[in-house]
């Protein structure tokens, strides 16, 4: 009874605090963008350290690892498995550049989320025809790699309700074999035990580690040899959600400073 108590109090001054730290990395960025920063900039000034900044704030110890054939400078599909409202923040710490998200078309029209979103360049995905939506993606996705930037994606759509990885939708890869990017998975683990999709309720004092694989080539892969690609990666990722570890038993960690 007391612990929920806790948990309830430690939440309730959580949430006022994170958003207005995120109001005020969203301003400064669109400063900045007003004034004609680059964007690519301005996110690895302010943009990323400000957001990252709601991870530690909760209290969360974040452990970042990065397989030893990752490379940091290649412009990438990141995909990321997806548990609560932190996990924009936690790539934000563990992408080495700049990026823009894919995402709903809705979002950008929420008053300074989506203008923020807008500036930096995010991917909106409108409903439609499938074969119009992906054109519209794939184009933008060439564009960010042409300017230096990633771009990150939840390919299971939704949050998901049981900290699991769910079904990958295959858009997000046919976008990243026709903008020609290699895909890379980030898995995140222990952040369902922070915050779970429904609940306000954030359990400070948790530890989540993070594992940030190496680059996937998607070239030349037809649209049913996707399947097999995208279902690989995900089993890729569920062997580090629930082992702790990379798939190969030879693959080593390299911890973030």
């Amino acid at each position: 009874m007391l612990a929920r108590l806790g948990t309830t109090l430690f939440s309730l001054v959580y949430w006022p605090l994170a958003f207005a730290l995120m109001l005020v990395g969203a301003l400064l960025t669109l400063a900045l963008l007003v004034v004609r920063f680059p964007y690519q900039r301005v996110h690895v000034w302010v943009t990323a350290p400000l957001f990252v900044g709601c991870v530690p704030l909760s209290f969360t110890r974040m452990r970042v690892h990065y397989h030893p054939d990752f490379d940091p400078e290649t412009r990438s599909v990141y995909i990321q498995n997806h548990i609560n409202l932190l996990d924009g923040m936690v790539a934000s710490a563990v992408i080495p550049h700049a990026f823009s998200g894919l995402m709903n078309a809705w979002q950008f029209k929420i008053p300074i989320y989506g203008w923020l979103m807008s500036m930096s360049k995010g991917i909106p995905v409108h409903r439609g025809r499938r074969d119009l939506t992906l054109e519209s993606i794939s184009k933008a996705a060439r564009e960010r790699k042409r300017i230096g930037m990633s771009v990150l994606t939840f390919p299971e759509g939704h949050r998901s309700p049981d900290g699991k990885v769910r079904p990958f939708r295959r858009g997000v890869f046919m976008m990243a074999r026709n903008a020609e990017m290699p895909v890379v998975p980030i898995t995140v683990r222990g952040m369902h035990e922070v915050n779970r999709k429904g609940s306000m309720l954030f359990h400070p004092g948790r530890t989540v580690d993070v594992f940030v694989g190496p680059q996937h080539d998607p070239s030349g892969l037809s649209d049913q040899d996707l399947l097999g690609f995208a279902e690989r990666l995900r089993g890729f990722m569920s062997h580090c959600l629930e082992h702790g570890r990379w798939p190969e038993t030879s693959g080593q960690s390299r911890a973030a400073e």
